[in-house]
């Protein structure tokens, strides 16, 4: 059983790219649109989007990266900096640094990154005659001797994080990183090889963390562990989020292998660890628990983007292969509850993104709760289950459930709990509108209704038109049931309405029927 979906998308040398250019430095992969490599004056561009189509271009240069959003080209030769715009045809901007670039990539769509030997700057290029303004200066951890690997800018653009590895004792590779914050002006050294900022949505809270995700190991350590930490949190909120370090899993054969990319899947909040040896790790950034561990290459891979859709672009360095791997939703809750042995973990995962495989223990645990007489509890959990509670039969369960004296029916808790967490899905639409309208309380679902509280469908307005004949109009509106919504509007004699919903929705009317039923 894998949890992984991994392929292989394409290969720069078999599309003719120099192998030989196909390395850290010369080519780059700033987002899942563009691979660029810079080979004995020229440029290959590889459009990812476009069937890996390779266009070429008679430029000198020691580097080039392309935008990540529109094809904007950047350009290094030496202590020279130009911006091109390739659809006009047209330089944009240029810029002598006047010390030697390091590292750059872009930031935004905007703005490049530059790292020289002794300072970050930042530089709005394709604004006309802007120049790069220096942010801060590299920390003492990070010497001008040291190789820069990595570079990110928070989603709030408060935080800075610049990291590189140098040569350590024994032929180990040393990391180190520089957290810089820029409201305080401040730095702080981490010991490690890669991180990244991410935004996590957390249980109770309103607003979004923004978290720093990184990899630690001491020198002279074999031990390396991932950290979650979140960054800039107000104080008068609350306490900042955090979880204890977690123990990579490095293999035995192994140990002196290092992590050198650390890319966020932003949809499901998973961290892909990947080690200069091709090793993937997975981690839960909600947390921190290792989900898997896998060798997908043999190669060095020295450039990771994430894509659109939640996948993790890799490109491996001289055979140029491109690989994708991305989560299989359908198979990694089996897999924690069968070979991580791990159902309190199977049980947070399949709640939060809504994954299969952990029915069996949601509805476990839900008679547990049930049993102890804690209808509250089981109302929340089946409306935190994703869609494993969330039957007709888990319904008729709570129905089935006789009322305690002075406390209100179990089933209306269970709506009651769902409403306050989201919508209602059709069949708890219908089950919960019986009772309402048996109770002659319309008035509620009219205000479930204006606050989308309620799946509309045929069989709910079919429901509500026998008591009011508007609020079902409005029902079989929102469900596109055209022929039911223009009997509505006859019932309540607003005739020049059919026409014009007619000719709207592009609905035939069948005028005969509709008389025969008004009749």
């Amino acid at each position: 059983m894998s949890i992984i979906h991994f392929n292989e998308v394409l290969n720069l040398g078999q599309l003719g790219v120099p192998t030989d250019a196909i390395k850290f430095g010369s080519c780059s992969m700033e987002s899942d649109k563009w691979v660029v490599c810079c080979n004995e004056g020229q440029v290959s561009m590889c459009d990812l989007k476009n069937n890996g189509t390779v266009s070429r271009r008679p430029i000198q240069a020691d580097a080039a990266i392309m935008n990540p959003s529109v094809n904007v080209l950047a350009v290094q030769s030496g202590q020279q900096l130009q911006i091109f715009n390739l659809e006009l045809k047209a330089k944009m901007n240029s810029f002598s640094m006047g010390e030697s670039v390091v590292f750059w990539r872009w930031i935004d769509q905007k703005t490049l990154a530059v790292v020289t030997t002794g300072c970050v700057y930042h530089w709005a290029c394709v604004e006309a005659n802007s120049k790069p303004f220096k942010v801060f200066d590299r920390h003492t951890s990070l010497p001008s001797s040291m190789q820069i690997i990595n570079y990110d800018v928070s989603d709030d653009g408060k935080w800075c994080l610049n990291g590189g590895i140098s040569a350590g004792e024994n032929n180990s590779i040393n990391g180190n990183m520089q957290l810089y914050s820029l409201e305080k002006k401040v730095s702080q050294p981490l010991t490690g090889h890669a991180a990244a900022f991410a935004k996590l949505k957390l249980p109770g809270r309103d607003d979004e963390a923004q978290v720093l995700v990184f990899h630690q190991q001491a020198p002279r350590s074999p031990e390396q562990k991932i950290y979650v930490m979140e960054v800039g949190r107000d104080p008068s909120k609350g306490a900042a989020f955090k979880l204890a370090p977690t123990q990579i899993p490095i293999p035995q054969d192994a140990i002196t292998d290092f992590i050198v990319s650390l890319t966020i899947d932003s949809e499901n909040s998973i961290a892909f660890l990947i080690s200069k040896m091709g090793y993937l790790y997975m981690f839960d950034m909600h947390t921190g628990a290792a989900l898997y561990r896998a060798r997908i290459s043999q190669d060095t891979i020295f450039s990771t983007v994430p894509t659109s859709n939640g996948a993790i672009l890799g490109l491996t360095a001289r055979k140029g292969q491109l690989l994708s791997v991305s989560m299989n939703k359908d198979n990694i809750i089996p897999y924690i509850i069968n070979t991580l042995q791990n159902n309190d973990l199977a049980l947070k995962l399949s709640s939060r993104l809504s994954l299969p495989g952990a029915e069996g223990l949601f509805k476990l645990e839900l008679e547990k709760l049930l049993a102890s007489g804690d209808i509250t509890g089981a109302a929340k959990l089946a409306g935190s289950s994703g869609n494993a509670l969330r039957t007709p039969e888990i319904i008729a369960r709570f129905q089935q459930l006789p009322a305690q004296p002075g406390q209100p029916q179990p089933v209306f808790v269970y709506f009651s709990t769902l409403l306050e967490s989201g919508p209602l899905n059709e069949q708890e639409s219908i089950e919960l509108t019986k009772p309402v309208l048996q109770q002659g309380r319309p008035q509620l679902l009219e205000k479930w209704l204006k606050e989308d509280k309620l799946a509309c469908s045929e069989a709910l307005g079919d429901l509500i038109i026998g008591q009011d004949v508007g609020m079902a109009l409005s029902v079989y509106l929102r469900a596109s049931c055209h022929s039911k919504a223009i009997t509505c509007f006859a019932q309540r004699g607003e005739y020049a309405k059919i026409v014009a919903y007619s000719k709207q929705v592009s609905h035939t009317m069948d005028y005969q029927a509709l008389l025969n039923q008004l009749v």
